[in-house]
C-alpha cells in the first residue's frame, strides 16, 4: 500500500472518480492528532446501496492510488447520501471513547449553542484522572449544598470499578431496595435484554435523608458481591461499542430515565479517574459540564494535558461539555509556594484550555484547603461543619449559576418600576481628597476591618491606593463627632482626640509639604528624621491642644509656632532645623512629649497622631522616593523604639502596601502585631453599593425595607447572603440567562488587582456609568430588574481606563512604561517585556517588580520554570491599557 499518500491525494481521487455520476459530490479527508485518516463521502451515487455496497464502491476507486477503507493510515469514515447528511450531520467521531476522539481530526467550523438559554436538568460530571484527591467527597458536599437551596439533585455513581458515593452515602440512604440495583445492572440488563425494562429506573434510585429542607437522590453502582464483578467484566469496550451502533443506548436511556422519573434540576455523575470507557461516555457524552479534580502536581498535569485536548476537541463537535478545574486537597503551604502552584494552574489553563470570551482565567478554577476533619465526617449531609461546606460553596455556586433561576420572583415582587428607580439612582464615585467634609459621613462605608482599626494596639493601617486609607483618616480628622458615632458600637471614643501628625497641606494646622521636608534634609543630613517626626508631633500636639502650651518648660519658640493658625512653612521648617542641631534638643523633646503624655493621662485623655499622605507627600522623583523611604523607616522605628512608653499617645499611620514592602529598618516584623491592612471584603463592597443605592433612590429604598427589610440603618448587621440578595433588583443573578457566573462575582472579580485588591471607587464608577448606559438603551431589558448585564458589561472598559489613569497618578514613575504595554498581549513574557521597554536585565527586573507590587501584573511562572518569566495583566486593566488577552476560545 502507498503510505506516502495525503488527505488532498485521496480527496481529489475520490471527486474524480464520482464526479461523472454525481457533479455535487462532497468529500473531506481529514488527518487526525494521532497521525491516521478520516474520510467522509456525500454523495447521491450511494442511494439504495449498503454500506457494504458503498465500502466497495470507494474501494475500487481508491485501488487507482494503492489504498483502501480497511488498511493503514485510514481510522473511520463517513459514507452518507446527502438525504442521511441533511438529517444527521456527519461527525467524525463516532463513539465517545478516548481513543476514538484523540483520533478525530479538529472540527472544520466550532458548535455554536444557545447561549441564552439555561439547561434543565443540567448534567455534571466530576472527574479526576489520577484517584485520591477526593472528588467524590467533593461531588457528595456539592450535592448536599445544591439540595439546601431548594434544588433537586441526583448523583449517579460512574465509578463503576472502585465505587466512592455509593460507600460514602450507603448510611443516609432511605429505603434502600433490598435487590440493590444500580448503574452496573441497569447497564447490563439493557445490553441483554433491551426490550425489557428492567431493572426499572425507579428501583435504582434511593432517596438520601436530608437535615434540612431538600430533595437529593442516589442511583447508585449496585450491589457490590461477585456477581457484580462478572457483570463488571461484561461491560468492556466491545460492549460500550454495542451501546453506541445498536438501536438503544443504556447510557443514554439512563440519564433519560432519571429525567423522566425524578424532573431533576442537576444530575452529578461521579466518574473513574484516568483513561477508561466508562469514565470516557460519563465525561464526552453525558456531561454538559465537567469539573475536572486535581492537585497541581507535574503527573496531573501531564494527563491532564490529554482530557483536555480530548474535551476540547468533543466541545468543538457538539459545544459540550464545558470545563471548570477544581484544586482538591490544597495543602497548608506558605504562601511564596502557593500562589507559585496558583501560577502555574492560571497559565496551564489558558495554554490547554483557553479562555471563553469574556471570561477571566480567575473563574475557571476553585480552591479546597486540605482539611483533615474529612475523614472523620461520618456523613456528607448530615453535622457537616459549616466551616467545610464553605470551602466547596465556589463550585456549588458555578453550577447553581448555571441552572434556572428559582429566585427569577423575588427581583419581581421588589421592582414595581424600574424605570422610576433608574431615574433616581445616584453613584458617587469622587475620590477621598475631591471630598466636601460633609460629605464623608455619606459616603464612607464601614467594613469588616474597622473594629480593628479601632484598637489602640492598631499602629500601622496598609493598604493599596484606593482602599479607603485616606477617606478613614479624613473621617477621623475632618468629621471627628461622625467618627465616634460610627465607633460607638465597638468602643467609646469620647475621650479621644484625633490630631493629624502629617496630611494633605489643606488642613487647618501646620502640615509641611515635600518642599519642605527636603528643605529639611539638605540642612541637617539624611540620619535626622527620627529627630524630625519627635519635633514635628510636638508641634501637632501644641497646636490643636491649646491648654498645653501654658506648660513652663516647653521650648518657647514651639509655644509661638503652635499658637499660630497659619503659621509659615519657613518659620516651622527653620525652627525643626534649630531643634535638630542643637545638643540638647533630643532629651528635651522626649521631656515634652512624657510631659504631654502624662497631662492627658491626669485628664483623662487619649491622642490618636494619624498620619497620612506618606506616598505623596514626598515628592514624585527617585531622590524623593529615597528621601521617603528614610523619613519613614525613621518614623516607624521611633515608634517602636519610643512610642510603646506613651500611655496615651497612639499613632495611626496609613501607608501603602507596596511602600511598606519597600521598608528595612530594626525589628519591623513587631509591626505584626500592631498592623491591619486594609482589604474590601466582599460584604463591605455589597454594603457600598446598598448604602448609596437606598440613599439616593426612594422608591428602591421603600422597596427593600418592605419586601426585605434593608435599610441603610441596618446594614452593617445583614449577612452576605440577604446582601446578594438585596441587589438582586439592581442587577439580576446572573450575568445572562445562561452564563457561569453570578453577578456579584463577576464584578467583584473585574475590579480586583493582580494583588487580590478590591477597589471600591472602581465598583460605584462601573455602577455609575452601567446606569448613564442603561438610561440611553431605546429598549427595556425587563421588568424585574434595573441594570441589564451588558450595561455592566459595555461599562467596564470605561473603569479599567479610569483605573489606569489613577495608577499612572499615584505611579508617575511607571506611566512611560505602562504605555508601552499598548496592543500587546497578556500573558506577556520578560524577554518580550524587555523589547518593548528597551531596557537591561537589571533595569528589568526592577519595573517588573514595580508592576507586580502595583497589582497590574501577576506572575505566571515558577520559581523552577526555564526564562523568560511570564506575567498576566489583571482584568481590571487589560482594557484601559489598551491590551488584549491571549487565549480565548
Amino acid at each position: 500500500m502507498n503510505l506516502t499518500i495525503s488527505p488532498q491525494q485521496i480527496e481529489t481521487h475520490l471527486i474524480n472518480g464520482l464526479q461523472i455520476q454525481d457533479p455535487e459530490v462532497q468529500v473531506k479527508v481529514k488527518r487526525t492528532t494521532l497521525g491516521w485518516l478520516k474520510i467522509q463521502v456525500i454523495t447521491s451515487v450511494f442511494e439504495g446501496n449498503t454500506i457494504e455496497e458503498r465500502e466497495k464502491k470507494i474501494d475500487d476507486i481508491l485501488e487507482g492510488i494503492e489504498i483502501n477503507l480497511g488498511q493503514y493510515p485510514i481510522a473511520g469514515y463517513n459514507l452518507l447520501t446527502p438525504q442521511e447528511a441533511a438529517r444527521q450531520p456527519p461527525e467524525f467521531i463516532q463513539l465517545p471513547l478516548w481513543s476514538d476522539i484523540l483520533m478525530a481530526p479538529n472540527a472544520d467550523q466550532p458548535v455554536q449553542l444557545d447561549e441564552d438559554s439555561p439547561k434543565s436538568p443540567l448534567v455534571v460530571t466530576f472527574y479526576s484522572f489520577k484517584g485520591g484527591v477526593g472528588r467524590s467527597t467533593a461531588l457528595g458536599l456539592v450535592a448536599g449544598i445544591l439540595a439546601t437551596r431548594n434544588r433537586r439533585v441526583v448523583m449517579v455513581d460512574f465509578d463503576l470499578e472502585a465505587p466512592g458515593i455509593s460507600v460514602l452515602f450507603r448510611s443516609d440512604v432511605e429505603n434502600f431496595n433490598q435487590e440493590q440495583y444500580g448503574v452496573v445492572d441497569y447497564l447490563y440488563q439493557r445490553y441483554l435484554t433491551p426490550e425489557q425494562n428492567f431493572p426499572s429506573i425507579e428501583n435504582c434510585i434511593s432517596q438520601v435523608n436530608l437535615p434540612t429542607r431538600g430533595e437529593l437522590f442516589l442511583v447508585s453502582v449496585g450491589e457490590y458481591n461477585e456477581n457484580y464483578i462478572h457483570r463488571l467484566a461484561e461491560l468492556d469496550r466491545r460492549t460500550l461499542q454495542h451501546f453506541y451502533t445498536g438501536v438503544t443506548n443504556p447510557p443514554r436511556q439512563l440519564m433519560e430515565d432519571i429525567k423522566k422519573e425524578l424532573n431533576p434540576d442537576v444530575i452529578l455523575i461521579d466518574a473513574r479517574p484516568g483513561f477508561n470507557d466508562t469514565n470516557a461516555i460519563a465525561l464526552f457524552d453525558l456531561a454538559d459540564t465537567a469539573i475536572i479534580c486535581f492537585s497541581p502536581t507535574d503527573q496531573s498535569f501531564e494527563g491532564l494535558r490529554w482530557v483536555v485536548q480530548a474535551v476540547s476537541k468533543q466541545h468543538d463537535y457538539q459545544g459540550r461539555p464545558d470545563l471548570r478545574f477544581l484544586l482538591t486537597p490544597m495543602p497548608p503551604v506558605a504562601a511564596e509556594q502557593r500562589q507559585a502552584w496558583i501560577t502555574k494552574v492560571e497559565k496551564w489553563i489558558e495554554e490547554n484550555w483557553g479562555l471563553p470570551i469574556g471570561t477571566t482565567v480567575g473563574e475557571l478554577y476553585y480552591e479546597v484547603p486540605y482539611n483533615p476533619n474529612i475523614v472523620t465526617l461520618s456523613s456528607l449531609v448530615n453535622d457537616v461543619p459549616q466551616s467545610l461546606l464553605n470551602d466547596y460553596l465556589s463550585v456549588a455556586d458555578a453550577i447553581d449559576a448555571s441552572l434556572p433561576d428559582i429566585n427569577s420572583n423575588l427581583a419581581a415582587t421588589i421592582v414595581k418600576n424600574p424605570r422610576l428607580i433608574l431615574h433616581e439612582l445616584r453613584f458617587e464615585a469622587a475620590r477621598a481628597q475631591d471630598l466636601e467634609a460633609d460629605s464623608i459621613p455619606n459616603i464612607f462605608q464601614r467594613t469588616e476591618d474597622f473594629p480593628q482599626f479601632l484598637n489602640n494596639r492598631t499602629w500601622l493601617i496598609r493598604g493599596a491606593k484606593g482602599t479607603g486609607k485616606s477617606l478613614l483618616f479624613r473621617l477621623f480628622v475632618e468629621q471627628p463627632e461622625k467618627a465616634r458615632d460610627l465607633a460607638q458600637s465597638d468602643v467609646d471614643l469620647s475621650n479621644v482626640n484625633f490630631i493629624p501628625g502629617h496630611g494633605e497641606p489643606r488642613l487647618f494646622g501646620p502640615i509641611l509639604e515635600s518642599t519642605d521636608l527636603a528643605s529639611f534634609e539638605q540642612q541637617v543630613g539624611e540620619n535626622s528624621w527620627a529627630t524630625f517626626w519627635l519635633n514635628y508631633a510636638l508641634l501637632q500636639l501644641c497646636h490643636a491642644k491649646p491648654d498645653l502650651r501654658s506648660h513652663n518648660d516647653f521650648d518657647e519658640q514651639l509655644v509661638v509656632l503652635s499658637a499660630q493658625n497659619n503659621p509659615t512653612h519657613a518659620s516651622i521648617v527653620s525652627w525643626l532645623v534649630k531643634r535638630t542641631q542643637s545638643p540638647q534638643a533630643g532629651p528635651k523633646a522626649i521631656d515634652e512629649l512624657r510631659a504631654i503624655d502624662n497631662w492627658l493621662q491626669a485628664k483623662n485623655l487619649r491622642v490618636w497622631l494619624l498620619y497620612d499622605e506618606l506616598d505623596a507627600g514626598f515628592g514624585s522623583g527617585q531622590q524623593d522616593y529615597a528621601r521617603r523611604r528614610r523619613a519613614l523607616e525613621a518614623l516607624l522605628a521611633w515608634w517602636l523604639e519610643s512610642g510603646t512608653a506613651l500611655k496615651r499617645i497612639v499613632p495611626k499611620i496609613f501607608l501603602r502596601e507596596d511602600i511598606w514592602e519597600q521598608l528595612n529598618f530594626t525589628n519591623k516584623g513587631h509591626y505584626i502585631g500592631r498592623s491591619l491592612q486594609l482589604r474590601w471584603e466582599e460584604a463591605d463592597l455589597w454594603r457600598l453599593v446598598l448604602r448609596q443605592a437606598l440613599n439616593s433612590s426612594n422608591a428602591l429604598s421603600h422597596s427593600l425595607e418592605r419586601q426585605l427589610g434593608v435599610t441603610v440603618d441596618r446594614l452593617n448587621a445583614i449577612e452576605l447572603e440577604q446582601l446578594r440578595r438585596s441587589l438582586y433588583p439592581l442587577w439580576g443573578e446572573r450575568m445572562g440567562r445562561a452564563k457561569k457566573a453570578y453577578t456579584y462575582n463577576w464584578v467583584r472579580t473585574r475590579i480586583a488587582d493582580g494583588q487580590k485588591n478590591c477597589f471600591p471607587r472602581s465598583l460605584i464608577l462601573l455602577l455609575k456609568e452601567a446606569v448613564k448606559l442603561e438610561q440611553g438603551f431605546s429598549t427595556e431589558y425587563s421588568s424585574e430588574i434595573i441594570l441589564r448585564p451588558k450595561a455592566l458589561i459595555d461599562a467596564f472598559p470605561y473603569v479599567s481606563e479610569q483605573r489606569v489613569d489613577e495608577v499612572r497618578n499615584e505611579y508617575p514613575e511607571l506611566e512611560e512604561y505602562l504605555n508601552r504595554l499598548q496592543t500587546e498581549r497578556s500573558p506577556i513574557d520578560a524577554s518580550r517585556l524587555a523589547k518593548i521597554w528597551n531596557v537591561t536585565d537589571s533595569e528589568l527586573a526592577l519595573h517588573i517588580k514595580d508592576m507586580v507590587d502595583a497589582g497590574i501584573f501577576t506572575e505566571r511562572s515558577r520559581p523552577k520554570d526555564p526564562p523568560p518569566r511570564v506575567y498576566a495583566v489583571a482584568e481590571l486593566y487589560l482594557y484601559g491599557l489598551k491590551m488584549v488577552r491571549t487565549g480565548p476560545r
